[in-house]
């Protein structure tokens, strides 16, 4: 079972600029990866698809009946995870860059942390690794927890909106909107959400912890459902919130919280508006 961290967490801007491209580095992308790069993803890749483990049971998964095995295998889990010092040359873990945080602790045989997937170690995996939608599904299964606004309700997502559910995975890329004069966006709406969305998501003053930026993961995710969806189908502007809003249909408690963010956005434009108009300096 998952169990929410509340410990202080990064901004999603640092998950763009640093966290991501230090994991590029360190862990790979897609092709020419290292012996060390392969077995980081290798890890990485069972905690996504069967959620909280011990380094005995991320072992027990590649070698189910060979105990030799399974310890050679634990004990270099165990390095990639929290990382080793030899002669006195201190080498990080996976857990030093928090894209795996320690979930709990197991008192049953082979005691020890089970460890899991961050937000953002789900978004690097989904930013690298070649999943197929089944196995989307596990993840949004083994991590409904720490993303309840969406993985919470994947099954009515997918009902809904259909192949659009797995959009979320543009998110492991940084695509966070953050420089929208770059691109050319006709939907208004879209627009000025995601223009607040960005103001709210780097806000210096904000303490993050899981439950902060598991929402803001959750904002972008419906935010952009008045964007990608009309970009596949080439729906006129008067259709822009179709997807959106037969989701916030299905579900009452959905509906409120995203329109308590609209009402937030609302009030933000009309202060900066009259902030600008009482400006009188010639």
């Amino acid at each position: 079972m998952v169990i929410l961290n509340m410990g202080k967490s990064q901004s999603m801007l640092s998950y763009k600029y640093y966290i991501r491209p230090q994991a590029h580095h360190l862990y790979g992308k897609f092709t020419s990866k290292s012996k060390h790069q392969e077995n980081v993803q290798r890890s990485l890749r069972i905690l996504a698809l069967e959620g909280p483990m011990t380094t005995w049971e991320m072992a027990k998964v590649r070698f189910v009946t060979n105990n030799d095995k399974v310890r050679t295998k634990e004990k270099e889990y165990r390095r990639l995870l929290v990382g080793r010092t030899d002669r006195g040359v201190r080498s990080n873990g996976i857990l030093d860059l928090n894209l795996v945080l320690v979930d709990s602790k197991t008192t049953k045989r082979n005691p020890g942390n089970k460890y899991r997937l961050s937000l953002y170690g789900i978004l690097y995996c989904l930013d690298v690794m070649d999943f197929n939608e089944k196995e989307i599904d596990r993840i949004a299964k083994n991590y409904e927890v720490i993303l309840p606004l969406v993985f919470g309700n994947w099954g009515l997502l997918k009902s809904t909106i259909g192949e659009h559910v797995y959009n979320i995975s543009l998110l492991g890329k940084g695509l966070l909107f953050d420089n929208l004069h770059i691109i050319k966006i006709e939907n208004i709406e879209f627009y000025e959400l995601i223009s607040y969305f960005n103001i709210k998501s780097n806000a210096r003053t904000e303490s993050f912890n899981e439950e902060k930026i598991g929402e803001l993961i959750s904002l972008w995710f419906f935010i952009t459902l008045l964007y990608f969806p009309n970009l596949k189908r080439k729906m006129k502007n008067k259709d822009t919130q179709k997807y959106l809003r037969k989701v916030l249909k299905k579900n009452g408690e959905l509906n409120e919280w995203f329109s308590s963010f609209i009402k937030e956005a609302k009030t933000f434009y009309k202060q900066r508006s009259k902030i600008v108009n009482e400006i009188s300096i010639v």
